[in-house]
């Protein structure tokens, strides 16, 4: 074959590591109706997982598996809005792991409002993260309330603002307990809110890998009717759902790593490389 080929004269050349190692998702389309979370029960006790699609091959594997089942109607995958995965820039730490927190009513808003701000009364909320808006930096080379720095006068996305906090401080203003909240909440402007250190992941895969480049149907995700936060793959797209609704679903599985040993030739006679008898003698070890 060609990849038999290629192989064969990556061998000659010396061009190739000792091993290769391949692997892929195979998808497993489950046809028996079930919530998300039952979904991915089923398909950690059956297999591996509700279906991780991380690349496109993924993509072409899980879209040929629904294919060979004419499936056009939506199916669970393993993808769901990561609405409790809030945490702090500085040095990566969850919310849930730190003493304190001070959400606004109402908030957070578990929609597509993944970046905290933090307002003068100290109050959080969950935001946009491309809006623009001050922002409180923390400096670990001072001591008490000088360690937060606000910037109230240049509005920047929050990423921005993280970036700017990083280059000339040590990161965005992180509220571990209640004195450094009051702190940070003082050094914004009156009847505002200024962009802290507090923020989430969005889309997320079971196997907890960032969703990123994702193939959504028009206007997906949903956040204006319901709480649609976990997934579904219909026809190629994704398209965020209910997770108490049933439908069928796709499971993935790995197979073991295949490994390739490969010889490392080099030749030193006037042998042609093309000639069969030697090709095949290569092949066959």
């Amino acid at each position: 074959s060609i990849m038999k080929l290629n192989l064969f004269l990556l061998c000659l050349t010396g061009t190739v590591p000792l091993t290769l190692s391949t692997a892929a998702h195979t998808y497993h389309l489950i046809m028996t109706p079930m919530t998300w979370s039952a979904a991915q029960n089923y398909c950690r006790e059956t297999y591996d997982d509700l279906g991780a699609v991380e690349s496109f091959n993924d993509w072409l594997r899980i879209s040929a598996e629904a294919l060979r089942h004419f499936m056009i109607f939506p199916g669970w995958i393993g993808l769901y809005n990561n609405v409790t995965g809030w945490r702090w820039s500085l040095n990566n730490v969850p919310l849930k792991d730190t003493a304190l927190t001070k959400w606004a009513s109402s908030e957070p808003s578990n929609d597509g409002d993944a970046c905290g701000a933090i307002d003068y009364l100290g109050y959080w909320s969950a935001n946009p993260c491309s809006l623009p808006k001050s922002f409180i930096c923390y400096d670990s080379t001072f001591i008490g309330s000088a360690r937060f720095i606000p910037y109230n006068f240049i509005l920047l996305n929050w990423f921005g603002a993280q970036a700017f906090c990083r280059q000339f401080h040590t990161d965005l203003a992180s509220a571990t307990n209640i004195l450094e909240n009051n702190d940070i909440g003082n050094r914004v402007v009156f009847l505002f809110s200024s962009w802290f250190g507090l923020f989430r992941d969005t889309w997320t895969w079971t196997d907890g890998t960032i969703a990123t480049n994702l193939p959504w149907g028009i206007f997906q995700p949903d956040y204006v009717f319901g709480n649609k936060e976990c997934a579904t793959f219909t026809v190629g797209m994704y398209y965020s759902g209910t997770c108490s609704d049933e439908y069928a679903f796709y499971c993935h599985s790995t197979p073991p790593l295949r490994q390739v040993q490969i010889i490392k030739l080099q030749v030193n006679s006037d042998v042609r490389v093309f000639n069969p008898a030697l090709q095949s003698f290569i092949l066959q070890q």
